[in-house]
This record gives structure tokens, C-alpha cells and sequence, in this order.
């Protein structure tokens, strides 16, 4: 009896065991995916997903400076609501709901140019009135050459959320290296919109993206800011017009002569209960890195230098292992005088150990030029799903497909 019982123990510790085998195999697998056009849409730059009209499904609004309007597309049909018309150069935009009716409200940035003699950068609120299908109301609320990034945070964690603006360069930076000259960072309150300072001229070269993070414990969002400079954190103290702002430089990013420097954009996210940093480096680059923190620094890991064209970066868990995974942007093309290029979405699946692991690579996109990509479950069906636009003329829905082996 003795024997038996311990035969049957051993039986049972190898099922679990192979148990947890399969299931680790399951959860660090790639994912597939299925595109899916919401539209046609030429020199697309950025794109952001919200819910609109109060469905529970999530709706698209993506940007394009050679587009005078921008809308949002209702999900599932995809058909497309005007916000603004007639607006020069809108380069980009950050949705909220600031006021709490369950309508989002978009700030706005337009007339964007590379010069900041030619970009007299106007931010802008634009407000629904309650009906997201009618009418807009725009209000200008700031004007700075280059403004370029937006992004809504709660800097002083008093629940009401601050505007944050990123020119992309001082007024003095110019073509090709953009590094004659310092860029500030703002942001504004809901009250007056009064411009206020984060980072008053003392960012080198080019600030291409600011995120909200939320890095500390607490009722704060902090911000990271992706620029010649590298990573950078920004923290706020104090409380309203009373707030100053402390910088932490995470990275240098990757270190060449300008323009060839720094960070092009950067994410945040979760693995095995570890902050990770995934960043596409220098500007307009062709690294993704992955940053890992291990007795308080900071280390920079190259994962992947084959992209053309890099312009943003995605820090998500795709395949529901509790491990963060990267997505980086293309909007490189094909031509004669690049054949090498290499277009659209590259992907990158988290090993256990994010820091010494391999990580798997899977390019869902290689046709189309792509700018930037953002998460959400489009369809409701529980996977994350990616919604890219770009230079090759789409706003498009990857839909998640989960993992071959697994049910859906």
C-alpha cells in the first residue's frame, strides 16, 4: 500500500508538473493577429481610442498634418464624426474626459511645422456639448512655435487633470541636426489654462514624446519624456500654480552626434511584478531597447536594431503572461533608394526574464508605413488588440487572435 501511494503521489507531481510546463509554454507564446481597415487614411501621424458615445465599445481618432479635419471613427462601423475642420497642421492630440459627463474632450495641437519660424503652434480644448455626433466647440487656449505632444496627467493628485505640452525644439534648433537650441516643456490648468513650466529650456535638441507614468506611489502621474537627452522623469511637488517640477535622467538613450541620440519615444510597463521601460532609440531610430532596474539602475538592453524608420513604441502584455511586451512603429518605405527598408509593426514577446531572455520577434505589419499604434480590446472578446496609422495611407485594427494552441 505504501509503494502504491507513493507511485500515485509521483504520478500526480509529473502531471502538475507537466501541467506547468504547457501553461509557462502558453503564456510566453506569441499571439496572432488579423488586420482589419477602419479607413483610408494618407500620411496618418498618431492615433488615440476612447469610447464617444457612451457604448462600451472603443472608437478611433487619428491625425495627420495633411489633414484638415480630425474625427472619430464609431466602432463598429467605423463611420466618422467630425470634431474639427479646417484646422492647418494638426500633429497632434490627447483624449479625456475632464469634465465627467462620459464624453471625452481633445486637446488639440495644430499649425506644426519642423521650423519654428514657420509653426506658430496652437493648442486647442475641443468640447462636445453633449452630443459627440454634432457640433464641436474649440477653444485656443495657448500658442507656442512647435507645440508637437500632448498628453492629459494628474500632476498634483487633486483628481482634476493637467494639460502637458512638448514643443519639439527651441526656437533656435535647426535642420539637419536640431540641436542648436534647448526645448521647454509646459503644462496648463483646467481653470484658466495659464501656461505653466515643467522644463524651462534645458532639454538639448529634439523632444519628441511625453507619457504619463504612474512611478510613484500615491495620487500623482508622473511623466517620462523621450528626447536627445534620453529618458527623463519628471516629478511635480507642491499643488497648483505652486507646483515645481524635479528631473531624473533614467538614460542617455543611445549616444551618437545629433540627430543620431537619445530616445524617439518610451513606455512603462509591468513584468513579474517589475517595472520595464521598452524604447525606440535615437530619434527616428532603428533600436528597440528594453530597460530593466537592478540595485537602483537603470540597464539598457538592445533587443532588436533592425528597424528602418522607428517613431513610437507600445509597452503592453499582448498574450496575457503578466510580462509586458513591445511594440515598435516603422514608417519607413520601400523605395529605390531605401530597398531595405522595413515598414509597418514589429513586435516583441516578453521571455520570463526580460533583462537576459530571448525575446520572440513577430512583424504583424510589412507593407504598410506606420507612426504609431495604441492598445485596446476593440471587440471586447478579452485579448488586446493594436490600432496603428502611418504613412501608408491606413488607420488599421489588428485584432488579437490569442495564441494558436489556446482557446478563445
Amino acid at each position: 500500500m505504501r509503494l502504491k501511494n507513493s507511485m500515485l503521489s509521483l504520478a500526480m507531481a509529473l502531471l502538475v508538473s507537466s501541467c506547468s510546463s504547457t501553461e509557462e509554454t502558453r503564456s510566453t507564446a506569441p499571439v496572432t493577429f488579423q488586420a482589419h481597415d477602419i479607413a483610408e487614411y494618407r500620411g496618418g501621424y498618431a492615433v488615440e481610442v476612447a469610447d464617444f458615445n457612451s457604448d462600451g465599445l472603443l472608437d478611433v481618432v487619428a491625425n495627420s498634418t495633411g489633414n484638415p479635419e480630425l474625427v472619430w471613427h464609431e466602432n463598429p462601423t467605423w463611420e466618422p464624426h467630425v470634431i474639427v475642420s479646417d484646422t492647418r497642421g494638426i500633429v497632434n492630440k490627447a483624449i479625456a474626459d475632464i469634465d465627467g459627463d462620459g464624453i471625452p474632450e481633445v486637446a488639440i495641437q495644430s499649425a506644426f511645422a519642423m521650423q519654428a519660424a514657420n509653426s506658430e503652434g496652437i493648442n486647442w480644448v475641443a468640447r462636445s456639448g453633449g452630443n459627440p455626433e454634432g457640433a464641436w466647440d474649440v477653444q485656443p487656449i495657448d500658442r507656442f512655435e512647435t507645440s508637437h505632444h500632448v498628453v492629459w496627467v494628474d500632476l498634483d493628485g487633486d483628481g482634476a487633470l493637467e494639460l502637458v505640452n512638448a514643443p519639439l525644439i527651441g526656437p533656435g534648433s535647426l535642420a539637419p541636426t536640431y540641436d542648436q537650441d534647448s526645448a521647454s516643456v509646459f503644462w496648463y490648468g483646467q481653470e484658466n489654462w495659464d501656461r505653466g513650466i515643467i522644463a524651462d529650456a534645458d532639454i538639448p535638441g529634439v523632444i519628441h514624446r511625453v507619457r504619463k507614468v504612474s512611478w510613484d506611489t500615491g495620487g500623482r502621474d508622473q511623466i517620462l519624456v523621450a528626447s536627445f537627452e534620453g529618458i527623463g522623469l519628471y516629478r511635480a511637488n507642491g499643488t497648483g500654480d505652486a507646483m515645481t517640477f524635479e528631473k531624473e535622467l533614467i538614460s542617455r538613450g543611445h549616444v551618437e552626434a545629433a540627430p543620431r541620440l537619445g530616445s524617439s519615444d518610451v513606455g512603462s510597463g509591468m513584468s513579474n511584478g517589475q517595472r520595464i521601460l521598452g524604447s525606440v532609440e535615437p530619434w527616428h531610430g532603428n533600436e528597440v531597447v528594453v530597460y530593466t532596474e537592478s540595485d537602483g539602475m537603470w540597464n539598457r538592453r538592445v533587443i532588436f536594431d533592425g528597424v528602418t524608420s522607428g517613431h513610437e513604441v507600445v509597452v503592453v502584455d499582448l498574450n496575457g503572461d503578466d510580462r509586458a511586451d513591445i511594440v515598435a512603429n516603422d514608417n519607413s518605405r520601400v523605395t529605390s533608394n531605401r530597398p531595405n527598408g522595413t515598414p509597418g509593426v514589429h513586435v516583441f514577446f516578453s521571455p520570463e526574464d526580460p533583462a537576459t531572455g530571448e525575446w520572440s520577434y513577430s512583424r504583424i505589419e510589412s507593407e504598410a508605413a506606420m507612426n504609431g499604434c495604441v492598445p485596446g480590446d476593440m471587440n471586447q472578446d478579452g485579448w488586446t488588440d493594436l490600432v496603428c496609422t502611418g504613412g501608408g495611407g491606413f488607420i488599421r485594427w489588428y485584432e488579437n487572435l490569442g495564441q494558436q494552441d489556446s482557446p478563445r
